[in-house]
């Protein structure tokens, strides 16, 4: 008996041994390697790699933040001898407008989104006509969209040169023949009216609105379905302002108001730029003085940091002074960190342009102020009216107006 009680007492501190050296109840000595079996035994085995995941994961990595890039154009003014010169170009059969935007290459193309106050209608049921009641040819939509913008405002002092039918033959040109192209400010009845231009681009969602001051004295007919958007109707310019505030991250205005030639912004500008951003606008684009006017951050009633260009100038004219012809982009980017971040606006700059016609207002076409030159300036038609016209003219008028801390020429828009 005492025999047997012995041999189960040693048998059971074997056990406890083995467990001691990392044996688990049903491991025998046949399933470990022999090097573990040489091992002291206080060591603890080395375990070999697993491939199973380890139970505490890695933490996910840090969201890209969304980055969207912008440039706005200014005034796209197609007096006859641009739609003529066109004409020409075509062999008389129909309008090849190229020529007058391909100095730009793809400035406007290589934003993300890109912006235009399209000056005058596009009404391809009439005829092509020029100042006072501008009429455009249809083929210059073709132009423009291929050029790379993607949001046309069309309210401003010629909405209705050609009267209600010619607006809604513009309205309908736009929305049959462009059905991606934004198209802001007008309206062809309520319901359209309702559907706000919104556009998502990389996370990051953003409103349209566009409206003018001006009508050049007309107005569309008693109970026309047509909807205008005039800054003169403040309650309904701040309901819209504020379905576009609740609806989208960022909204964007273009803005047709201030008086023509004058390079400092009314009274009138600047109070409703105060409302506008107050109301939830976070930056403006302003048209119609068609010379250029200053560039201006505001903090706004609620803490944003919204953004004002009073005046962006021509992009395209056959006008006749020199202040007329030096325009611009204003370039800017909306930053948002995380999805959880505001927004920002970033990275403001103005890219300077310049209109340019040879005598008698042949050739009109663009350049950036990058790519031209004191030679194109000493022979562009608008100095028979003003022959101080040069580059040191254009770039003190810039410096005088826009100022360093905005202006942005380089070579790589060569």
């Amino acid at each position: 008996m005492m025999k047997k009680l012995s041999l189960i007492i040693a048998a059971l501190i074997a056990v406890s041994g083995f467990a001691s050296c990392g044996f688990s109840a049903g491991e025998t000595m046949a399933d470990t390697p022999s090097s573990e079996m040489v091992s002291e035994p206080s060591s603890v085995p080395e375990q070999e790699p697993s491939s199973e995941p380890e139970s505490s994961s890695e933490p996910e990595p840090e969201p890209e933040p969304s980055v969207v890039h912008f440039r706005s154009a200014g005034d796209d003014l197609i007096h006859n001898s641009i739609y003529e010169q066109a004409n020409a170009r075509a062999d008389w059969n129909g309008y090849d407008f190229t020529y007058a935007y391909e100095n730009l290459g793809t400035l406007i193309a290589d934003a993300d989104i890109a912006t235009l106050n399209q000056e005058t209608v596009i009404a391809p049921d009439r005829a092509p006509s020029t100042y006072p009641c501008f009429n455009s040819p249809p083929e210059l939509a073709e132009t423009i969209t291929d050029l790379g913008f993607d949001v046309f405002c069309v309210a401003n002092n010629h909405v209705l040169d050609k009267g209600e039918s010619g607006l809604i033959s513009c309205l309908e040109f736009w929305r049959d023949n462009y059905p991606d192209a934004l198209i802001t400010g007008a309206y062809l009845n309520e319901e359209d009216y309702a559907d706000l231009r919104i556009m998502e681009k990389n996370g990051i969602t953003f409103a349209f609105l566009g409206m003018t001051e001006l009508t050049n004295g007309l107005s569309l007919p008693q109970g026309s379905e047509v909807v205008l958007m005039l800054g003169q109707n403040e309650e309904m310019l701040r309901s819209r302002i504020e379905a576009a505030r609740a609806a989208a991250d960022v909204v964007i205005i273009n803005v047709h108001w201030g008086n023509e030639y004058t390079h400092v912004p009314t009274d009138r500008q600047r109070y409703l730029a105060e409302k506008i951003t107050d109301w939830g606008a976070d930056i403006i684009i302003g048209h119609h003085p068609h010379v250029l006017q200053p560039i201006e951050t505001r903090t706004t009633a609620d803490g944003r940091e919204a953004l004002i260009a009073y005046s962006l100038g021509n992009f395209i004219s056959a006008q006749d002074r020199a202040p007329r012809m030096v325009g611009g982009i204003l370039d800017y980017t909306i930053l948002r960190e995380t999805p959880e971040s505001p927004v920002e606006i970033t990275d403001v700059s103005f890219i300077p342009t310049v209109t340019h016609y040879d005598w008698g207002f042949a050739n009109n076409r663009i350049y950036p102020l990058s790519a031209y030159t004191e030679e194109l300036a000493q022979n562009h038609g608008v100095r028979s009216k003003d022959p101080d016209f040069s580059l040191e003219y254009i770039n003190d008028l810039l410096n005088e107006v826009i100022g360093e801390e905005y202006l942005q020429i380089s070579e790589q828009f060569n």
